[in-house]
């Protein structure tokens, strides 16, 4: 028996014993529950190359395409004691693919939280997340293709404290770190602690109006300082936000802010940029939904000719839901990436910020979930990946098709 068919008939003896799992029946009250999911996907261009290229990076023979195969299961955990709630959920994901095997890996998504309440008017959370997964093609690009498992962790907590039912404190610490298991991409394992704090005005109409202020700390504990790379920054960002509920059946929601980041021994990339978000959920029945968003964001990037990307992305969302077991998602996505601001050589030689990267992703997807008993799903997704660049070493187009069945008890 060839290695695809045993694949085939493991993902389908899953896909059986799903539904049979429903004779174990889990008490509404239980704190413990139980998560299994089974996946298949396609990918006509799985290391998102360039129209007309062929890898040989895993082998004489890769395909640009290739089915793969997610089998997960976990455990959750929730429960309210008084006014706290814990909560905790542990997931494994064991991915094979059909011809790339090379791609194969066992991956988890691991949480832990506690929502917790001290009186009437001081509140907040504690939360823990951990991942293990498979770097995605698009924008981790080498000439040679290699396989990436990356861990990424992040620790946060948050308290809100209301002085009155119209106004309230809030504030938060949070530490993130990532590490790549690549050897040559272990110069981008970062650590950033975060800490910031603000205040929110709430009208009688439910109007909110928020202002905040974040200091970041990053540091790549792995990179080595040079004439054009850093190893640690710190960044500055003040925010304003709104929320606004007009009429029932609507809702907006904006916020705008400014960072200013800046490299300690590369002084030369540092930027001040401004960014925000717009967003209308607008919902005229019950059974339809659209949200509607656009967004300016700023991000670092490690370039020779620029120190930043500037993001501009607008977004169509519509959602369907024609039956209370049936469900119809869409999705229109089209990004702006710009690179801005200085490095040590476009300071030295001002002709190079030229070329500097510019490219546009379009993101097109439709999905359907169908819910066929009260813990049993089934849903389906179809898109497609498009960017075109300035350099034709970033231009990719993906078409993927996916279906997922989980059931939960």
């Amino acid at each position: 028996m060839n290695n695809n068919t045993q694949k085939s008939r493991s993902l389908l003896c899953l896909l059986c014993l799903l539904p049979l799992s429903a004779v174990v029946k889990a008490d509404e009250n239980d704190a413990f529950g139980l998560i299994t999911s089974a996946s298949w996907q396609y990918v006509d261009n799985v290391l998102y190359l360039p129209d007309g290229q062929r890898s040989t990076a895993f082998g004489p023979d890769t395909p640009r395409g290739d089915h793969s195969y997610t089998a997960s299961a976990g455990l959750t955990f929730q429960k309210r004691i008084s006014r706290q709630e814990l909560s905790a959920s542990y997931v494994q994901n064991m991915v094979r693919y059909n011809a790339i095997t090379d791609l194969d890996y066992d991956g988890y998504n691991a949480a832990a939280g506690w929502k917790w309440e001290i009186g009437n008017n001081l509140s907040g959370q504690l939360r823990y997340t951990s991942r293990r997964y498979l770097q995605g093609f698009g924008d981790f690009r080498t000439t040679n293709p290699a396989k990436n498992l990356v861990n990424a962790e992040s620790y946060r907590f948050d308290a809100n404290y209301r002085i009155n039912p119209y106004w309230a404190l809030f504030g938060g610490v949070s530490r993130d770190t990532f590490e790549n298991g690549l050897t040559v991409r272990r110069a981008s394992d970062y650590e950033i602690d975060r800490a910031e704090f603000g205040g929110r005005y709430t009208t009688r109409g439910g109007t909110a109006f928020e202002l905040l202020v974040r200091d970041s700390d990053g540091d790549y504990p792995n990179r080595l300082p040079s004439l054009n790379v850093t190893n640690s920054y710190t960044q500055k960002d003040i925010e304003a936000r709104v929320r606004w509920q007009p009429v029932g059946h609507s809702r907006l929601s904006a916020s705008i802010g400014q960072s200013d980041r800046k490299h300690a021994n590369v002084p030369a990339r540092d930027y001040q940029d401004v960014y925000g978000r717009m967003s209308w959920d607008w919902q005229p029945t019950g059974h339809l939904q659209l949200t509607v968003s656009a967004e300016r964001q700023i991000a670092a990037l490690e370039d020779t000719f620029s120190s930043y990307f500037r993001t501009t992305t607008y977004t169509l969302a519509p959602s369907w839901q024609p039956t209370a077991k049936l469900r119809f998602d869409g999705r229109v996505q089209r990004v702006s990436r710009d690179g801005s601001g200085q490095t040590a050589f476009t300071e030295l030689l001002p002709q190079l910020a030229q070329n500097a990267r510019q490219e546009d992703i379009t993101i097109v997807s439709i999905g359907a979930t169908w819910s066929i008993q009260r813990n049993l799903s089934l849903s389906a997704e179809l898109r497609r990946d498009e960017r075109d660049s300035n350099s034709a070493f970033y231009q990719y187009k993906v078409n993927s098709a996916s279906a997922t069945v989980q059931y939960q008890f």
